[in-house]
């Protein structure tokens, strides 16, 4: 029912066409595509209609083979145009028609495809309509298989996202079905009664007598005297309406009805009606169900035996299908997740080729990297040499060159200088030992405060005071080496500076420590200067920032120079 219902808001969906008003010319073309798409469109609902018909009630399995190649068909179909509604319900009409062929297993499969789909969508609301009907279909299929509490599950699963009171009556009518198989014959009385309510107030009499038929073949079954009553009143409604294969299953219900209670004239008497009515419709399959209970009536112990063993056979036959068709499933999901494997393991081959190619393309370009960091650091600590000796070079021609060739003239002057020369030759020694000093290694491991200190000391003489405060009190021993080396570096070019051009009388630096960061406030009384960074306040800028430091400069012409550091 739920697949009509389907059916139909499909329908609807091919139909919904917009009128569009414009030119005379557009008018035309918009009309003639809209129509053929209308004609396309009504071919197929035809055929899905013609098709569904044929699912329900078959002439022949030629129909089905016909149908399943119809819906297989236009399922492929809709999902390329993105149509998975439409999808779904093909899936379902699929299943259905492999429940018909024996195909149980492809059964499931199709409508747990469908199912899949379904979970994929969401926001409509034939949703739920789709969903109950997947349910019941996959409660028929388990109860195929006699897996009655899996087939119990997707029935109360279906009752519990439905108010529709027809889809409500259907589902309680399979739930009875599964409880009768049971042999609960009390549950299956009470679901029965549920949809012959329904159907009674509904005014369905053919679904109705339906339903009375069945609770009076349950309660025959626990000897009810209400069975008769019922199963009587289920064949007069019946006769009424005219519809003979209801009467057909009536006349085999109150025969087996009469055989229960030993009745066996009536029981005769309703079995040979039955198999009057296959007669004139000449229904093999009415007739063989009716010869069966005909003959269960027969006295004759060759017939019992013979009719106990062909039900025999043919249950032990149904069994056999059952299984070869299990075991054809299985294999083929065995098959299914063996491809499905053997390509999961060619993937992760490939992977495995991708990642080693990967790694040995990041492993290429880092050591390309390294080669060319240390090739960079390389050139740069060459050049940082090849400026230092500049800087020495420079340093030693105008500072030690010019002054001994200043004195080598007062020497050839012939004049008598002695005392003049000598102190300009102490000059000279001195210079030398400061430029000896400004290169040197340093030796920064121990003692570090008292090093700073002298080297900040030894910049004062009689015109000039240096100042320091806190050196002590700094913790030198949490600061790297470099940092060490590169600080005593900066502190030397600064008061260099201050010596050679502030003509400052007072120079004083402070030390201070905030957590491990360490701040040094230079300050002198000098002539200051306009500031341009070059040569020696460039090299200090950028000795700090080679150990991530900052540096400050603040100077005016006759306001001093300051300097504040913090590494």
């Amino acid at each position: 029912m739920a697949a009509e219902i389907d059916l139909l808001k499909t329908n609807q969906y091919f139909r919904g066409m917009k009128k569009l008003t414009c030119s005379f010319l557009f008018f035309y073309l918009i009309f003639s595509y809209n129509s053929i798409l209308r004609v396309n469109a009504q071919q197929v609902n035809d055929s899905s209609h013609y098709y569904y018909k044929v699912t329900i009630k078959p002439k022949s399995s030629g129909d089905l083979i016909d149908a399943y190649k119809f819906f297989l068909k236009h399922k492929e179909e809709s999902l390329k145009k993105g149509d998975t509604l439409r999808a779904i319900l093909n899936l379902r009409y699929i299943a259905e028609i492999q429940n018909k062929i024996g195909l149980l297993y492809d059964s499931e499969n199709s409508i747990v495809q469908a199912m899949t789909y379904l979970d994929n969508l969401t926001g409509k609301d034939t949703l739920i309509e789709s969903r109950i009907g997947i349910y019941n279909q996959l409660g028929m299929i388990y109860r195929q298989f006699s897996n009655y509490n899996k087939a119990l599950k997707y029935y109360d699963k279906g009752l519990k996202i439905t108010t529709n009171l027809s889809h409500i009556a259907q589902i309680n009518n399979n739930k009875a079905n599964v409880y009768r198989d049971l042999e609960d014959y009390v549950s299956a009385i009470s679901e029965f009664k549920k949809t012959y309510e329904f159907y009674h107030k509904q005014d369905d009499t053919l679904k109705a007598a339906r339903s009375l038929d069945n609770i009076g073949v349950a309660q025959s079954k626990i000897n009810s005297i209400q069975a008769k009553i019922n199963l009587e009143e289920a064949l007069k409604m019946r006769q009424n309406l005219g519809y003979m294969p209801g009467v057909f299953t009536s006349y085999l219900h109150l025969a087996e009805y009469y055989k229960s209670v030993n009745d066996i004239s009536k029981a005769h008497f309703y079995a040979k009606s039955a198999l009057k009515v296959a007669d004139s419709s000449n229904n093999l399959k009415y007739k063989e169900n009716a010869l069966s209970v005909l003959l269960d009536l027969k006295e004759d112990q060759e017939v019992k035996e013979y009719k106990t063993l062909m039900d025999s056979i043919n249950k032990s036959k149904q069994l056999q299908e059952n299984k070869y068709a299990a075991s054809k499933y299985e294999y083929n999901q065995y098959l299914k997740k063996a491809q499905e494997s053997e390509l999961q393991k060619e993937r992760q081959e490939k992977l495995k080729l991708l990642y080693l190619f990967l790694g040995l393309l990041i492993f290429i370009l880092s050591v390309s990297v390294i080669l060319i960091l240390k090739s960079k650091h390389k050139k740069e600590k060459i050049k940082q040499v090849l400026k230092t000796e500049t800087r020495i070079s420079k340093k030693v021609h105008d500072e030690v060159a010019n002054d001994l060739y200043h004195v080598m003239t007062k020497l050839q002057s012939g004049n008598d200088q002695q005392e003049t020369v000598l102190d300009d030759l102490e000059d000279i020694y001195n210079k030398t030992r400061d430029i000896s000093r400004e290169n040197s290694s340093i030796n920064v491991t121990k003692n570090y405060d008292q090093l700073i200190n002298d080297l900040l000391l030894s910049y004062m003489h009689n015109e000039v005071k240096v100042i320091t405060r806190n050196i002590s009190k700094i913790n030198w021993d949490a600061l790297p080496n470099l940092k060490k080396q590169t600080l005593y570096r900066v502190l030397q070019e600064l008061m260099t500076n201050m010596r050679k051009h502030s003509k400052a009388s007072i120079a004083a630096l402070t030390f201070n420590q905030t957590k491990s960061k360490i701040e040094i406030a230079y300050k002198d009384n000098g002539i200051g200067c306009k500031l341009e960074k070059q040569n020696g306040l460039l090299n200090v800028e950028n000795r700090i920032n080679s150990i991530d430091g900052t540096i400050i400069f603040e100077s005016k012409v006759n306001k001093g120079f300051k300097v504040k550091i913090i590494v």
